[in-house]
């Protein structure tokens, strides 16, 4: 894939798709982006850059009404062969490094702690299609657009297994369906920019969802996080009157908030007639105890917005994703609702919501348990034995990934440059920071959902010796 080395001014007040068109057409100009190159997808790019594909689309359309870029249905993004100025062009900002010069001590990837894939024993396509050509038997169905809220019978599905699994207090009438979180979250800073211009996130915390609120041009406010979660205080003193939190698998530091502060949190926000947007993303893959019921359950659903995906638990390309709504909110924003179109594939939810109503969906959760249970035993047992005391484990009751703090004088950038040095990739927590923090070691996140079992103990040993052994 090209790689588009484009530095972002978060802190301007352009619009992030300008300052990706500028770059991009500017590239185009100079030649540093050559005629007939393939531009990444919209997926890719977004997921490379961090940004919303909302974002990306916009780009690309602009540069397209432009000619700097051509569409070939089903194929992509091209870059025109547009002719070589005659005139003079500035290009000082150009001669960034393409895309092939790497460098030459990296190695090819091998082993990836960064993949947001599943393991590949997690899900069963034979089943998957089963429940397809069931749903495809109701044809006559699939030839008019689903309804703007998801399909009757999996919102019920839905409404019933969180109540089961996760204590949460809704009707299928509150859920809202759609292809994906940042879906649904660019609906809701849609309709409650207006009467919620500021909001705050967790300080590290999910930066996709940064992404949404900020490209609707949200104050966002970075409020810090302590042992028991978001700084309530800190909160408080904000002018915030949203806040996006993950408390029962805080993203990325993988701490759970104890019940005197999400009773605090909750204070927070009736006190306040304030709103909770409570991410979660993946409570179900808890391995020891107990999952921990949800923030919405706690109050009967009032003052918090549930967010809720099957990303992680099914397939990542299976875009079925669902937003609570209080009911006071959703009753509210009826109409505004209703103006927008179901994104997900209508086909895909009743196969869905005959996979749960048959009980298959639970079934599927135990499974999952289990192999993750054991992937995460492989990997704390790997680190345990091959580093030692030289790091600590945290975040590993629940999730698909480990924290991992690093006995060590680098920065935590420099210890994933390290790491890619000897073909392994992870994450830098630094990453997932909206201010700048320093912390007595670095940290870094192993995403361990799609990294086969027998990957495990070679990336361990490489990392202990770039990491350990070359330092000393």
């Amino acid at each position: 894939m090209l790689q588009l080395s484009v530095k972002i001014d978060s802190s301007s007040k352009t619009p992030y798709y300008i300052q990706l068109y500028e770059y991009i057409k500017q590239e185009i100009s100079c030649g540093a982006i050559e005629k007939n190159t393939k531009l990444p997808s919209i997926r890719q790019l977004a997921n490379y850059l961090n940004m919303s594909r909302t974002t990306i689309e916009t780009t690309y359309h602009q540069l397209c009404m432009e000619g700097y870029i051509l569409s070939a249905p089903k194929v992509g993004y091209y870059v025109s062969p547009i002719e070589s100025n005659s005139f003079p062009y500035n290009k000082k900002t150009c001669g960034h490094p393409l895309p092939s010069e790497k460098n030459s001590e990296t190695k090819a990837v091998e082993y990836d702690f960064m993949t947001e894939d599943i393991d590949q024993d997690a899900f069963s396509f034979l089943v998957w299609k089963r429940y397809i050509n069931k749903a495809l038997r109701e044809s006559t169905r699939f030839l008019s657009y689903g309804s703007f809220q998801g399909e009757p019978e999996l919102r019920k599905e839905i409404a019933k297994y969180l109540h089961q699994s996760r204590g949460v207090v809704c009707t299928p009438e509150q859920i809202i369906v759609g292809a994906g979180v940042q879906s649904l979250l660019n609906i809701l800073a849609a309709i409650l920019k207006p009467s919620y211009p500021t909001i705050a996130f967790e300080d590290p915390g999910f930066k996709k969802a940064q992404v949404i609120f900020k490209d609707h041009d949200y104050k966002v406010t970075p409020i810090q996080l302590g042992e028991d979660g978001i700084n309530i205080k800190q909160l408080s003193e904000s002018q915030a009157k949203i806040v996006y939190v993950s408390p029962s698998h805080q993203f990325p530091m993988g701490t759970t908030m104890p019940i005197n502060s999400r009773i605090q949190l909750l204070n927070w926000a009736h006190l306040n007639e304030s709103l909770i947007i409570e991410d979660d993303y993946d409570s179900e893959l808890r391995y020891f105890g107990r999952p921990i019921p949800s923030l919405q359950g706690l109050n009967n659903g009032e003052r918090v917005i549930y967010m809720g995906s099957f990303s992680k638990i099914l397939l990542p390309s299976l875009r079925i994703s669902y937003m609570i709504l209080p009911e006071d909110l959703f009753a509210k924003h009826l109409f505004q609702l209703g103006g927008y179109s179901q994104t997900s594939s209508k086909i895909e939810q009743i196969a869905l919501s005959l996979f749960m109503k048959e009980g298959l969906f639970e079934k599927h959760i135990r499974k999952l348990r289990k192999i993750y249970a054991k992937k995460n035993q492989i990997l704390t047992e790997a680190i345990n034995r091959i580093m030692g005391d030289r790091v600590e484990i945290a975040g590993r009751e629940t999730g698909l990934h480990v924290l991992l703090k690093i006995k060590s004088a680098y920065h935590s950038d420099e210890i994933a440059k390290l790491a890619e040095k000897v073909g392994v990739k992870v994450i830098p927590l630094s990453h997932y920071y909206m201010k700048t923090t320093q912390t007595q070691y670095p940290l870094v996140l192993l995403s361990y959902g799609g990294i086969p079992r027998e990957h495990i103990e070679p990336a361990i040993s490489l990392l202990q010796e770039v990491w350990f052994e070359k330092e000393a």
